[in-house]
């Protein structure tokens, strides 16, 4: 039986049933639970690190960031430091990780990783020189002073591994600015980053 009462936040009129047609437009129109919104992208070639300063974290509980197709012409993987005050520094301490990987080619090689209190959020998962990497985020509770910021990610790099888990920055504060860069110090030569705001 339908839901007949009052829905909260509902921008068209239904009984709880939505055709397949109307789950797509609204999800067009940004309505519809779980959509994104685009709220930044930047272009990889030629840098060593971007900056996120404006990523809405008073209007988003989670936010997703899509790593695609990141190369150089150094063996790396790509990392994250949160900033509280709008990417003026960023924090070099705190963050906890635990990650476990496997291989996609090589037969019963499983394992993690797991650190704690180091310098950045580490999105693991190697990307050899020339090929790419690509990483799928989701950072919760960016906006809340009162949470810790935790994320959780998975990693394809392009050596047949992956890389899933979670991490999280151990202190209970406003974050309002993103750092991306890579282990190596290297210059990116391919691949974008785009961050979005994932509606509820």
């Amino acid at each position: 039986m339908p839901y007949i009462g009052e829905q909260v936040n509902n921008v068209k009129q239904n009984t709880g049933l939505y055709t397949p047609n109307e789950i797509l437009q609204l999800e067009k129109d940004g309505h519809w639970g779980g959509s994104l919104e685009l709220i930044a992208e930047d272009t990889c070639t030629g840098k060593t690190t971007i900056e996120f300063t404006s990523i809405k974290e008073n209007a988003y509980d989670t936010h997703f960031i899509e790593f695609i197709g990141l190369e150089s012409a150094s063996n790396m993987y790509n990392e994250i430091q949160v900033s509280n005050d709008g990417g003026s520094s960023y924090e070099n301490a705190n963050y906890d990780r635990s990650v476990q990987y496997m291989s996609a080619t090589t037969s019963g090689t499983f394992g993690e990783n797991r650190f704690d209190g180091t310098d950045r959020f580490s999105l693991l998962g190697f990307g050899l020189a020339g090929s790419p990497i690509s990483n799928n985020v989701y950072l919760h509770n960016l906006g809340n002073a009162n949470l810790f910021t935790h994320l959780t990610s998975r990693s394809t790099p392009s050596d047949q591994w992956v890389y899933f888990g979670s991490q999280m920055y151990l202190v209970a504060e406003t974050i309002n600015a993103l750092k991306i860069f890579n282990n190596a110090a290297a210059t990116w030569t391919a691949g974008v980053v785009k961050l979005y705001g994932v509606k509820k």
